[in-house]
C-alpha cells in the first residue's frame, strides 16, 4: 500500500483509542501490511487515556489541601506525593502515577527483516498509532497558550506544597481558605481539561499520527529492500503515546540492553499540516534539546536536496515525543514533525483532525529525509 492509502485506512477507524474497540482490527491491520517481515506484538499496561492521570493528580493534591482543615501533617504528605507525581509527569518524566488504576492492555507493534543478518548499528523508525481525547485546551484560540497555561497550573502546585509546609509549621486560618481555594480551582481547571473528552470522545487521527505511522513504514520498506549492509532497520509502531509516551517507554525498557552506542532514533509524528520540520527542542516546564549525530545528518540532508531546501529545525513545547526517552537515555534521535507558520500543529486533538485536513507534503518529505538519512547513517563511519 501507498503511504496515502495506509493514511487513509487508518482514517477510516472513527479513532484508535488505546484498549477500544478500534485496538484490535488497526493493529490486524497494520500487522498485514508485512508479508515478509517479522511482527512481534508487545503488551504493556498503561492507563487508557491521560484523563485517569489528570484526575488522580488533581483529585489527591485536592485532598491534600483539604486535609489541612483536620491534619496538617496527612496534608502536607499528600500534597508533597502529588506535586511531587505532576511535576514529573507534566515535564515528561516517568511518574507513579501512571501505573494507577485503572489499567488496560495495549501493544507495541516491533518489526523486523526476518532475513537480515546482524548489523554493526541499528536504525529504529517509531510512530504511535493512537489517537488522542478531544481536549478543549487544543481549541486555536487557546492552544497558543498551552506552555503558559500549563507552568501556571504547575506554579500554583508548588504554591499548594508551600501553604502545605505552611500550615504544618505555622498553623492559621487564612492559609487554609487559600488552601480551599486552591483546591476548589485545581477540580475546575481539571474539568476544563477534560470536558471536550466527555462530550467527544476521541479525535479521528488523521493527521496525528495516521501521517506518521504512514512516513515510518514506507521508509523502513524502503530501506528495507536496499538490503543496506551495515544498518539493521527495526520499524516500532507505539500505543498509548498519547497517554504521556508510555508505549514507547515500554519499548525502551524491554529492548534497553540490546541498545549500543550505534543505535540511532527517527520518530515520525503528525505530519498532515503546515511544513516539515526536525524537532530540535521539546518540554513544557524544562527544555529538552536535541543536539546530536541524527540531528546533525538531517540538517546536511535537508540542504542538500532541492526538495528539502524548505525544511527547517523547530521547537515544540505543547507537549512532547516518544523520542524523549531515548534522547535522555543518551540514544541519538531526531522528531519528524510538521508545523504551522506559527509553530503549531492545526487540528490535533480536535474534531478537525480527520482526512479532508490532511495536506500529504510534509509526511512525502519525511520519507525522503529519513530514507537518506538511513543510507547516510548505512555509509557513515563515525562512531557516536
Amino acid at each position: 500500500m501507498t503511504p496515502k492509502q495506509i493514511v487513509e485506512k487508518l482514517a477510516s477507524f472513527p479513532n484508535r483509542g488505546v484498549a477500544t474497540e478500534n485496538e484490535a482490527p488497526v493493529l490486524d491491520f497494520l500487522t498485514q501490511l508485512f508479508v515478509n517481515q517479522q511482527v512481534s506484538r508487545e503488551p504493556f499496561r498503561t492507563p487508557k487515556t491521560y484523563i485517569s492521570v489528570v484526575w488522580w493528580l488533581i483529585l489527591g493534591l485536592s485532598a491534600g489541601l483539604i486535609c489541612l482543615n483536620f491534619s496538617s501533617i496527612l496534608g502536607l504528605v499528600i500534597t508533597f506525593v502529588f506535586v511531587t507525581m505532576a511535576m514529573l509527569y507534566f515535564n515528561w518524566y516517568a511518574s507513579p502515577v501512571t501505573n494507577f488504576p485503572p489499567l488496560v492492555k495495549s501493544q507495541n507493534l516491533v518489526i523486523k527483516d526476518k532475513n537480515a543478518s546482524p548489523k554493526t548499528k541499528k536504525l529504529i523508525l517509531m510512530a504511535h498509532w493512537d489517537t488522542a481525547p478531544i481536549s478543549l485546551l487544543y481549541r486555536p484560540e487557546m492552544v497558543g497558550n498551552f506552555r503558559k497555561s500549563l507552568k501556571m497550573s504547575l506554579i500554583l502546585m508548588m504554591v499548594a506544597q508551600f501553604l502545605a509546609i505552611s500550615q504544618f509549621l505555622i498553623p492559621n486560618d487564612f492559609l487554609l481558605l487559600v488552601s480551599n481555594i486552591l483546591a476548589l480551582y485545581f477540580i475546575i481547571q481539571g474539568i476544563t481539561a477534560t470536558i471536550d473528552f466527555f462530550r467527544l470522545g476521541y479525535s479521528n487521527g488523521a493527521s496525528d499520527n495516521a501521517t506518521g505511522v504512514a512516513a515510518a513504514i514506507e521508509t523502513a520498506q524502503k530501506l528495507w529492500h536496499k538490503n543496506l549492509q551495515n544498518l539493521d532497520i527495526e520499524l516500532v509502531i507505539t500505543g498509548a503515546e498519547e497517554v504521556g509516551m508510555i508505549g514507547a517507554r515500554a519499548y525502551m525498557k524491554a529492548h534497553y540492553q540490546e541498545f549500543t552506542k550505534k543505535t540511532y532514533l527517527i520518530n515520525f509524528d503528525t505530519l498532515g499540516s503546515g511544513d516539515l520540520k526536525i524537532i530540535t527542542q521539546t518540554g513544557s516546564w524544562s527544555t529538552l534539546v536535541y543536539d546530536n549525530e541524527l540531528v546533525k545528518t538531517a540538517k546536511e540532508v535537508s540542504e542538500k536536496i532541492a526538495s528539502l531546501k524548505e525544511v527547517k529545525t523547530g521547537a515544540w513545547h505543547t507537549a512532547d515525543f516518544d523520542s524523549v526517552w531515548f534522547q535522555r537515555a543518551g540514544i541519538p534521535s531526531v522528531t519528524l514533525a510538521a508545523l504551522d507558520k506559527n509553530g503549531r500543529m492545526p487540528n490535533i486533538h480536535r474534531p478537525t483532525d480527520i482526512l479532508a485536513n490532511v495536506d500529504y507534503k510534509p509526511m512525502e518529505k519525511a520519507i525522503i529525509l529519513a530514507e537518506t538519512i538511513g543510507v547516510q547513517l548505512n555509509a557513515s563511519n563515525h562512531d557516536s
